[in-house]
This record gives structure tokens, sequence and C-alpha cells, in this order.
């Protein structure tokens, strides 16, 4: 089964990721304030702030955590003609703090992952290797070194001396 438009907004979201973050908050404020009072949605919130503290868009994740919070509490005072609650009051910092904290949470964990792809380049699969010379198959189909083709695919560095075993066969 296809999805068309979730792999156009993935696409989106890889080249704008600011656009689609700021287009899914005003989505999901136009669906809190469309369901009234009785259906409420601030956890849904989490997902623009998450998808911007992904890409690494701190101001935009921490603004949002905050915007999104005070902009639902101004819902909750023009439906309310005596006034604001103080259950509506006290929901403000609890959630601006929680998404806030919920930001900082997926900001840390993207820039860990972001280090950790950057620092571990690792070879993966079935290497063809010279049962005879120990020679590697590049994927050109051209044998090198293994030493050289070790080095090129990842950050491995060789220093070559003698075991033993093979001073005494050689020596």
């Amino acid at each position: 089964m296809q999805y068309p438009l979730v792999r156009a907004v993935a696409r989106a979201y890889a080249r704008r990721p600011a656009l689609i973050c700021s287009v899914l908050a005003v989505v999901v404020l136009a669906l809190d304030y469309g369901t009234g009072r009785s259906v409420q949605f601030p956890i849904v919130y989490a997902i623009p702030i998450g998808l911007a503290a992904w890409k690494q868009l701190r101001w935009p994740a921490y603004v949002g955590a905050v915007l999104l919070p005070a902009l639902r509490l101004l819902f909750h005072l023009s439906w309310h003609d005596a006034g604001p609650r103080l259950v509506d009051l006290l929901n403000f910092p609890i959630t601006a703090l929680s998404l806030s904290l919920y930001a900082y949470l997926v900001l840390r964990t993207s820039r860990q992952t972001q280090t950790l792809e950057r620092r571990v380049q690792r070879l993966e699969g079935i290497l063809p290797i010279c049962a005879s010379c120990k020679r590697i198959r590049n994927k050109d189909g051209v044998y090198e070194q293994m030493e050289s083709y070790i080095s090129a695919h990842s950050e491995a560095m060789f220093s070559h001396g003698l075991c033993p075993d093979c001073v005494d066969k050689y020596f």
C-alpha cells in the first residue's frame, strides 16, 4: 500500500522542516479550537515541537512549546464569558513546561544520534575476501589490500608488526 501524501510531506519536511512544523502547529491549533472546550488536544502539540526539535530547530521548538499552550489559554478565555477558570490558568505553565522539557530531550537525543552517526563508521554486510592473499574485492570488482579497503571505509588505522609465530617462522 502506498501513501503518496505521507511521502510528499516527508520530502517537504526533509527540505523545509521549519515550514512543515509551522503548518502542522497551525493545523493542530485549528483542530483544538474547532473541537471546543470539551475535547482537548494539548498532547498533540508534541508532534510539531518534536519534529522541530529533531531537526535541531531549537528556537522554533521552544517557542512552540510556550506559544501553543498560550494560544490554547486564549481559546479558553474566549470561550468563557465569566472569565478564566483557575484550572485553565494552571494548565498553561504545566503544559508549557512539559513541552519545553520534551523539546529539550528530543533536541539532546537528536544531537547525540547525529554525533554517533558521524563517529561510527562501520563495515556492514559480507566482504568478499581472497582466501589466499586476503585482499578484499571492492564494489568495482577490483581486489585491494585489506588495510587500504578498511582504512577507506572506516576510521581505522593500521600499524604493522610481526606476531611471535611469524617471527619464528620467517626469521
